[in-house]
C-alpha cells in the first residue's frame, strides 16, 4: 500500500511538471507568434512651435501582431484614428484613417509606395552587432546615417524576438527585419521618435486586421490630400 501511494504521488508530480513545462511553452508562442507592443512619441519641441496640431496628437502608439501580421494604430478618444495594416496573408498594406465623423482606407500591394511616411533619402543602416536589454526583450543596435551630412547619424533598436514577416517593407528602415523598439521616422512633416514603453503577451482579435465596412475605399492620390487637409487645419 505504502509503495502504491509512493507511485501515485510520483505520477502526479510528475504531471505537474509536464502541465508546468507545457504552460511556460504555451506562453513562450504566444509571445513570440502575437501580443501587443506599446510605445511612447515623442515630438520635435522645434516642428510643435510652428505647427499647433502637434499637441493635438496621441502621444503613444500600438503595434498589434498575430499570424505573422502587424497593425500599427494611433487613435484618441474615439475621435481621431489611423492605423496601417500589413497582412502577410493577401500580401496588401492598408492605411486606415478616421476623423470623425469620416472613415477612410487605401489599399497597396507588397513593394508599392506606402502614404504617410516622409523619404529619407540617402539613409544608410549600419548593424553594428551590439546589444542590449529593454523591457526585457533583447534588441540589436543599427547606425542610421545620411549622404547628406547635414542630418545628424542616430540609433535604431530592434529585436528578433517576434515572428512578424518583414516587419519594416513600408517604412524607411525596409532593411531591418526585425520589430523595431526604438526609431525615427517623420510622416507628413511631423517627427516622432518612437520608444517601447511596454509588451504585453495578449491574444489579439483577428478582427484588428480586418477593414470595417463603415470605411470608404480611396485611391493613394486621394488618401494622400485626405492627410494634408486634415493636417493643414490650424
Amino acid at each position: 500500500m505504502q509503495f502504491q501511494r509512493s507511485i501515485s504521488s510520483i505520477c502526479i508530480k510528475v504531471c505537474i511538471f509536464i502541465y508546468i513545462l507545457n504552460l511556460l511553452h504555451a506562453c513562450s508562442i504566444a509571445g513570440e507568434n502575437e501580443g501587443i507592443i506599446e510605445y511612447d512619441i515623442e515630438f520635435n519641441e522645434e516642428e510643435r512651435k510652428k505647427n499647433e496640431i502637434i499637441d493635438l496628437l496621441p502621444k503613444t502608439m500600438k503595434y498589434y501582431f498575430k499570424n505573422k501580421s502587424s497593425v500599427s494604430e494611433i487613435s484618441y478618444m474615439g475621435v481621431f484614428r489611423t492605423a496601417y495594416i500589413s497582412n502577410f496573408q493577401d500580401k496588401t498594406n492598408t492605411i486606415l484613417f478616421y476623423f470623425m465623423p469620416n472613415k477612410y482606407y487605401c489599399t497597396t500591394n507588397f513593394g508599392e509606395k506606402t502614404i504617410g511616411y516622409d523619404p529619407m533619402p540617402g539613409i544608410q543602416l549600419e548593424e553594428t552587432g551590439e546589444t542590449k536589454d529593454i523591457k526585457g526583450i533583447k534588441a540589436y543596435r543599427v547606425r542610421v546615417t545620411f549622404e547628406d551630412k547635414s542630418q545628424e547619424p542616430y540609433d535604431v533598436w530592434y529585436t528578433k524576438d517576434f515572428k512578424v514577416h518583414n516587419p519594416n517593407w513600408h517604412t524607411p528602415y525596409k532593411e531591418i527585419n526585425g520589430v523595431l523598439l526604438d526609431y525615427r521616422i517623420k510622416m507628413k512633416g511631423i517627427s516622432m521618435h518612437m520608444t517601447l514603453n511596454k509588451f504585453s503577451e495578449e491574444v489579439v482579435d483577428t478582427a484588428k486586421f480586418q477593414i470595417q465596412k463603415s470605411y470608404k475605399k480611396v485611391s493613394p492620390k486621394e488618401m494622400d490630400e485626405i492627410f494634408d487637409k486634415h493636417l493643414n487645419m490650424f
